[in-house]
């Protein structure tokens, strides 16, 4: 999600973090987030207040929060029309082999893709696993079976006598 989105979701929680507090919480370096928290006062989204002599609060103003809501908005909008689109593709995948497809195994990280591959199989309702190394694929019946991936390189390579296509080039 947006680093701007990340930000804004500590101060809400709370605001009486650190910038390296907000760096730890976020992920960002200390530095990230004070050039964000800068551009952020600047467009009136959050607020500074000193606390002692060293020592800032930053408050999360009404247009910080109008501004967080509005970015999930734009995350929840752009995830479903992936999903969407991701269904497609994968049906149109599954519709162009020769033979019948009874099984899908989706081999890749634990990651955000994985997350809206899963949805789109059951939205399509298509029986799938997943596997993340490939030990996992050990002892696979490449009958009827066909490999997802979304990762390039030899790491996720179905192994041989397996189908196998990478989504995102077909995305």
């Amino acid at each position: 999600m947006d680093s701007q989105y990340a930000v804004l979701d500590c101060l809400q929680r709370n605001d009486k973090l650190t910038q390296r507090d907000i760096a730890r919480y976020t992920g960002l370096s200390v530095g990230g987030v004070n050039l964000l928290l800068k551009k952020m006062v600047l467009k009136g989204l959050v607020k500074l207040e000193k606390v002692n002599g060293r020592s800032l609060r930053y408050i999360l103003t009404p247009q910080g929060l109008a501004e967080k809501t509005r970015l999930a908005y734009q995350y929840m909008q752009s995830t479903y029309r992936q999903i969407v689109k991701t269904g497609r593709v994968l049906a149109e995948v599954v519709a162009e082999r020769p033979e019948p497809v009874e099984r899908i195994i989706f081999y890749g990280p634990r990651d955000e893709v994985l997350g809206i591959l899963k949805i789109a199989a059951g939205n399509l309702h298509i029986k799938h696993a997943t596997a993340s190394c490939a030990a996992d694929l050990a002892g696979i019946d490449g009958r009827n079976t066909l490999i997802i991936t979304w990762q390039a390189g030899e790491e996720y390579q179905p192994p041989p006598g397996i189908e196998g296509v990478n989504i995102i080039d077909r995305l």
